[in-house]
């Protein structure tokens, strides 16, 4: 894996901290980073069902 400096937010970082159950910066930011595709994923995959769906706005006439 590739070593990279970045500075974070510890406000915000603890908190995600906290949310996730994590016990170290490292483990937080890829589980963050983990989750935040996994969400994208599954939420494009939602729109594209929608999208379609018999329950679109889309004509049907």
């Amino acid at each position: 894996m590739r070593t990279l400096r970045i500075d974070l937010d510890q406000d915000l970082l603890a908190a995600a901290a906290d949310i996730m159950g994590t016990a170290d910066s490292n483990t937080t930011v890829n589980e963050a980073l983990r989750r935040i595709v996994v969400h994208e994923r599954q939420l494009r995959n939602l729109e594209r069902l929608m999208a379609d769906s018999v329950f679109s706005t889309g004509s049907t006439a």
